[in-house]
């Protein structure tokens, strides 16, 4: 079987354990702002955003991409990639490099919508401002989760904005029109597989699926002009140096990662992220020192003890390596992912005892699990079942009641 890490990150560690209260996305961060998250380690100064706001991380013909951008753009893409499982600590630039693509292509379709002068629908921005504060007891609480995101109710409307020139311009630069013909052939499509199947009651969802594709293809095929012509300058040094990694341009990549280092030196991930591409270089003793600065920083994180025993694995330091994943798993407390990490290390080492130990211990975490659950639907159902505390209805029956 697979494993994979939740990371033990301030903020992560929060959108991660507050998930199950998430509420629907309208726009962008929606669902995060309905949270209340915040993004951490981030804000400084007393403009929203402070230094990560004015820190520019590429450039896009007239659009400029902010460091702040890219984090909130990396929150949003770690929040969905998790609901759907974990990530390891070494995948975290990969998501990094992904976040940036997005915004980048979100800039070159904003600059094109600019220079048509296709503006957006301010009515409109209002009414998804209105929706989303609908999540909130008042303006209040709205304008105080929001400022954990960095925005004020004007820049997070300007934001609502750009998603709508996002989302609507390429249909206004290259429109969509769903025909009979388009109709008539994804039907015989579909009839092939369900040959009961009858255009009257298939039509409607035909036609949703006719032009969700469509709209897809207008819009893949607005990115690729656009990119073209695009003159798209990427700066951020955590990209630049995993994109060299991943050209195997090991040297580049330590050199880019120091500089990335010198923007956040309190940062262990980027220190793990060093350390690898310092053993990718064929600098082992300087790798193993920059795992060794990774654990300094956050010593009870154990996804960073398993990167750092990972390491020391793949250079051959079997004892050392056994040391550091034991040290992981006493940190690991109820979290199974990080058991089942180890205990696939264990199992790839031989271990037999250890990868024992965290066999039982996973299936202790997943019986107390399911426990917890079948106890919280029995309280469910018995408040459920309770019958209603009869109301007085006028003064006589409180009086009555109070005697």
């Amino acid at each position: 079987m697979t494993w994979v890490t939740q990371v033990s990150w301030e903020g992560i560690a929060l959108i991660s354990g507050m998930r199950k209260r998430m509420g629907v996305f309208v726009a962008v961060i929606a669902g995060l702002l309905a949270l209340g998250m915040i993004i951490p380690m981030l804000f400084t100064g007393s403009s929203p955003g402070g230094a990560a706001a004015r820190l520019t991380v590429a450039k896009v013909n007239r659009e400029r991409v902010s460091a702040l951008d890219l984090s909130r753009e990396f929150y949003r893409l770690y929040y969905y990639r998790t609901s759907f499982g974990g990530l390891k600590a070494e995948d975290l630039d990969a998501l990094r490099s992904q976040a940036l693509d997005s915004l980048i292509e979100q800039a070159i379709i904003l600059d094109a919508a600019k220079s048509a002068g296709f503006k957006p629908n301010q009515e409109q921005v209002e009414e998804a401002y209105k929706a989303e504060l609908a999540y909130f007891k008042n303006e209040q609480e709205f304008i105080k989760a929001m400022s954990g995101w960095a925005y004020t109710p004007k820049t997070y409307k300007q934001e609502l904005g750009k998603r709508q020139l996002v989302d609507k311009y390429p249909l206004y630069a290259k429109p969509v029109e769903v025909t009979e013909d388009d109709v008539n052939a994804e039907f015989e499509r579909a009839q092939k597989t369900n040959p009961k199947l009858t255009l009257d009651e298939a039509r409607e969802s035909i036609e949703k699926v006719v032009r969700a594709r469509k709209e897809k293809e207008a819009r893949d095929s607005l990115l690729s002009e656009l990119r073209e012509k695009a003159k798209i300058n990427i700066v951020d040094p955590q990209v630049q140096a995993y994109r060299a990694m991943q050209d195997e341009k090991f040297d580049e990549a330590v050199k880019l990662y120091r500089k990335a280092i010198k923007q956040s030196p309190e940062d262990p991930y980027l220190q793990v992220s060093l350390g690898r591409a310092l053993a990718a270089a064929g600098k082992g003793d300087d790798s193993k020192a920059a795992f060794e600065k990774a654990v300094k920083l956050r010593s009870g994180d154990q996804f960073i003890l398993i990167a750092q025993a990972d390491s020391l694995k793949e250079a051959g330091d079997t004892d050392a390596a056994a040391e550091a994943y034991k040290h992981a798993a006493e940190v690991a407390g109820e979290d199974m992912f990080a058991h089942g990490l180890i205990l696939e290390a264990f199992e790839e080492m031989g271990l037999t005892e250890d990868a024992q130990a965290q066999r039982d211990k996973i299936d202790a975490l997943q019986k107390a699990l399911i426990e917890r659950y079948q106890a919280q639907q029995k309280a469910a159902e018995a408040a459920e079942s309770e019958p209603e505390a009869a109301e007085p209805n006028d003064a006589e029956d409180a009086g009555a009641s109070q005697e």
